[in-house]
Formats: structure tokens, C-alpha cells, sequence
């Protein structure tokens, strides 16, 4: 192998060409994660390629590789401050012409142009941009056109309006991150490069659709849409080798993309949102998705989103349907905008640890979280019809379907609600003014069963947005593990906690209080 460099070992850089470095690598070090993920190695000096090649672009700070008579014009460049107005053209030495990785960083978003030698790096494998060059749109096509050795690819936040269709010719590609651009839609031709494992299309605000042929690419491990609106998804389902997809948009639609389509996805892992689940028409569809064989997964998000004016809301049906289907190793659960009128909840699932509720519109009663052994952490926003929380809530209520025996000690019969709820926040509940227990100062935990206790391991709870609710209940306020408690923008509870007030003797003994 032959090389159009020679390296240089141990050159002593001075102090000022250091302090450069670092201000060079605190700019890109967003770019550093990236890199990161993408199987580039990252080290306190700066970026480094896998393979430490000599023809390297990126610089080290460890040590210099290029000609004896460029090094001194590469640092001066690197030290040069020198502000420049106008469009500029960013140049490249000839000495990077046999690159394998090279990052391109823009100074001047707005003017300046992407480097036209770029074009000549043949060999190039790895290619990072990092600004929004304005010649980015008309470049693209002869910089995909030209660099056909590519296996990674990063144009996040470039100002890209269109992907050209040539890309399908850079059979080499695996890793692709378009986020952050305003692309509406992805050329059929991507869904050529069968050797692709990740493609990043996240934050493309304007994307409304992938290529339907996106089930050819059966090597994809790592896909990711997010982007706060519907993408449809058609095709997904032949993706039987992702380990991640972050959103899973449902259309409700045969011809777009269906929640069954996740069936043959069965390798995912760590986290899955689910979006637009008020667009389910068939509750019987949920079955089709096999979530019960998604093992890997975690961490689960349930929006009960709509993008049409639903004559019939199957929000309950839905999720009860997903309930005996929810993967089994799942220890944090997000549902968002349901509109049930009953609350559903899979408490069976013994492993939760973290529970988000938001923007129940409909139900008036909590569902029995109490019961859920190995709950940690709980957050309950925008309950808009809940004007009390009661026994229900804790899972001691006639009412709410409650299995004493899966609450109550093995070596006695007390019974414990909340067991591992370390952090429990409330917000945004409008009509919430009665939380049981929380009327009278003489009440005992006792008053509710004499053998019950009720989180006995809270450590943090905060209120926020709760103007009408009148009182905490004692057995949070006698608790003696509770270390912060946080109200604000709740001027009933507020008065009794401020120092003086008629709450502050039950919770003086509370190390930290925010009001």
C-alpha cells in the first residue's frame, strides 16, 4: 500500500496550537457523539477514525500527518481567527486527496460554499459535515456522484431540500444521517443500498413519507423518524433485523402503515413509540403485532394521537387489546392522549419502574398504580376531569379491582401500597382538589387500614399547576423518608407549607421544600 504522506511522530506542539485543538473540539464535540455512534472512536483529544491511517484529514493533537512543507501552513490555518466577509470557498490540501475520513466544518453557515476539491477525494469512506453551506443543494449531486467509496455518510442539519437519486449508486453505504434538513421525501433509489445498517431521517419536520421499497433494505439495524409529525411508513414490516426504531407512526390506513406491521419485528431493543394510535379503527389489529415477542424492549410510549375528527374513540379497546400483549421485559411505560373513558392500565406488568401519564382527557378516577411492586417513579399530568384522588389510586378501593394478595406481605398481613414509589410528581390538573386523607390533621395511616402502609419509601414529591387542590394527605406528610417537596403554581398548598402556614408543623422535618 502506498501513501501520499509521510508521518511525523512526536512533533512538539506549542501551547497556543493546543488551546486551538480545544477550541476546535468543544465546536464539534456534538459531532463527536455522532461519530461516535457511528463506530468512530472517541478520545479527550479530539475524533479519531477506527483505523488511524496516515492519510488521515482530521487533525490530532498527539501528532501531525502530512508533507514537511504543509504541516506549517495546516497549523497556521488552524490558529488563523482571521474573520472573512462574503461567500468563501473552504479549501482542502492536496495532501488529504487519499483520505479515508474527513470532517468538513463550516465557519459561516450562510456563506460559505462547500470546498469544490472535496470532489477529488476518491477513497474517501467517512464524509461529516458539520454547518449549512449554501451551495449545499447544488453540490450534493456530483458530491455523491464522486465520492462512491462512501460507507458513512453525516449531512445532519445541511439545509438538504431534495436527496438526489444517485445516491442509490453509493452501494457501499451504511450508515446515513440526513437529520435535521427539510426533506420531504426519500428517493425510491435508497432503497437500493442493501448494505445500509443505520439511516437517520429524525427532525426532518417537513418528511411526510419513506420509500414504500424500505423493506428491501434488510440489513437496516438502527432507524430513526421522530419529527413531532405523521411519516408514513409503508414497508416497515420487512425490516425483520432492526434492533432500533424509535417511532412507529399508525395511520389506520391499509395503503400507508398499520400497528401490525410491527409483527415481524422481533430483534428491537431498548426503546419504541408508538404514535397515533387514535387512528386504530380495528382494536383486533393490535393482536397482529406480536408486541408480546418484542423481548428486548424496555421502554414503551403509547400515544393515543389523531390527525382526523373520530366519530367513534376506541382509545379503551386498544389498549386493553395491547394489554396481554405487551412485551414482557418492559420497565418503563409512557401513554399519552388517551381518551378512554375507563382507565385502563396493564398493572400486571411487575417489572414497571417508571410510569408517565399525560392528558387523560376523559377519566375522573386514577387507575390502581398502588398495586405495582416495583414502581420507582411516577408522573401524572393533565387529568382534566380528576377532581380527587382516593383510595382507588393507592389500589385499596372496592372499586378497583385489586388482588389483596398480590399487595399483602408473605409474612404478615400488612398490606403496602406504592412499596418502591421513590418520586411521584402531579401537574397540570386543573380540577383536582381532593387528595384522600389529606382533610383533617388528626388522621393516622390507620384510619385507612390498620395494616396498611403507604409509600414508605418516598423520597421526592412536587406539585405544580394544581390551584384548586386544598391539602396533601398525612400519610405524605408524616412520611419520614420524604427528602424534597416542591409546590408551585398552587396557591392553596403553597400557604400551608410557607413557614408559619398551617401545613408547616407536619412537614418541618422535611429537609428540602420548595415553594
Amino acid at each position: 500500500m502506498t501513501f501520499s504522506c509521510f508521518r511525523f511522530r512526536e512533533v512538539g506542539l506549542r501551547r497556543d496550537i493546543a488551546l486551538k485543538i480545544k477550541e476546535l473540539n468543544e465546536r464539534i464535540d456534538g459531532i463527536a457523539i455522532e461519530k461516535n455512534r457511528l463506530h468512530f472512536k472517541l478520545v479527550e483529544a479530539g475524533i479519531k477514525q477506527v483505523e488511524h491511517h496516515e492519510t488521515a484529514s482530521v487533525i490530532d493533537v498527539e501528532e501531525v500527518k502530512g508533507r514537511e512543507m504543509d504541516k506549517d501552513r495546516v497549523m497556521k490555518m488552524l490558529l488563523s481567527t482571521e474573520n472573512i466577509d462574503g461567500p468563501t470557498e473552504l479549501k482542502i490540501d492536496s495532501f488529504s486527496i487519499n483520505a479515508r475520513h474527513s470532517m468538513v466544518v463550516f465557519r459561516n453557515y450562510e456563506t460559505d460554499l462547500l470546498p469544490a476539491t472535496i470532489h477529488s477525494f476518491k477513497k474517501l469512506r467517512s464524509l461529516i459535515v458539520d454547518g449549512d453551506p449554501s451551495s449545499m443543494n447544488a453540490a450534493l449531486p456530483n458530491l455523491i456522484a464522486n465520492l462512491s467509496c462512501l460507507r458513512t455518510l453525516k449531512l445532519s442539519g445541511c439545509g438538504i431540500e431534495e436527496v438526489p437519486s444517485n445516491i442509490g449508486k453509493l452501494i457501499h453505504l451504511r450508515h446515513v444521517d440526513l437529520s435535521r434538513n427539510r426533506i420531504r421525501e426519500l428517493p425510491e433509489e435508497m432503497c437500493e443500498l442493501y448494505n445500509m445498517l443505520t439511516l437517520d431521517v429524525s427532525s426532518c419536520s417537513k418528511l411526510e413519507r419513506l420509500p414504500d421499497n424500505i423493506g428491501r433494505l434488510v440489513k437496516l439495524r438502527h432507524l430513526n423518524v421522530s419529527n413531532g409529525q405523521f411519516v408514513k411508513m409503508r414497508g416497515v414490516e420487512g425490516l425483520s433485523s432492526l434492533r432500533e426504531l424509535d417511532e412507529f407512526h399508525v395511520s389506520g390506513n391499509d395503503k400507508e402503515s398499520n400497528i401490525g406491521d410491527l409483527r415481524n419485528l422481533n430483534h428491537l431493543q431498548g426503546s419504541l413509540t408508538i404514535r397515533w394510535l387514535g387512528d386504530v379503527k380495528d382494536p383486533d389489529e393490535v393482536k397482529k403485532a406480536e408486541m408480546k415477542s418484542k423481548k428486548h424492549l424496555t421502554r414503551l410510549g403509547l400515544f393515543f394521537e389523531s390527525r382526523t375528527d373520530r366519530e367513534k374513540i376506541n382509545d379503551g379497546e386498544v389498549l386493553e387489546a395491547l394489554e396481554p400483549m405487551t412485551p414482557p421485559n418492559i420497565d418503563s411505560l409512557r401513554i399519552y392522549y388517551y381518551k378512554g373513558v375507563i382507565p385502563v392500565f396493564p398493572t400486571w406488568i411487575n417489572k414497571l419502574r417508571v410510569v408517565v401519564l399525560f392528558d387523560w382527557g376523559k377519566i375522573e378516577n386514577l387507575p390502581p398504580l398502588g398495586k405495582l411492586p416495583s414502581l420507582e417513579e411516577l408522573s401524572v399530568y393533565r387529568m382534566e376531569c380528576v377532581g380527587r384522588v382516593g383510595r382507588g389510586f393507592l389500589g385499596l378501593g372496592v372499586d378497583s379491582d385489586i388482588s389483596i394478595g398480590e399487595m399483602t406481605s408473605s409474612s404478615s398481613n400488612t398490606i403496602t401500597a406504592f412499596p418502591k414509589l421513590k418520586s411521584l410528581d402531579f401537574g397540570l390538573m386543573e380540577e383536582w382538589e381532593e387528595w384522600e386523607g389529606g382533610e383533617g390533621g388528626n388522621e393516622d395511616k390507620t384510619n385507612i387500614s390498620i395494616s396498611t402502609i403507604i409509600m414508605p419509601s418516598l423520597r421526592s414529591l412536587t406539585i405544580w399547576r394544581c390551584p384548586k387542590l386544598k391539602a396533601l394527605p398525612d400519610y405524605v406528610l408524616q412520611s419520614t423518608t420524604l427528602e424534597q417537596l416542591t409546590i408551585t403554581y398552587s396557591p392553596i398548598i403553597e400557604a400551608h407549607f410557607e413557614e408559619g402556614g398551617k401545613g408547616w408543623p407536619n412537614a418541618s422535618h422535611t429537609p428540602n421544600i420548595t415553594i
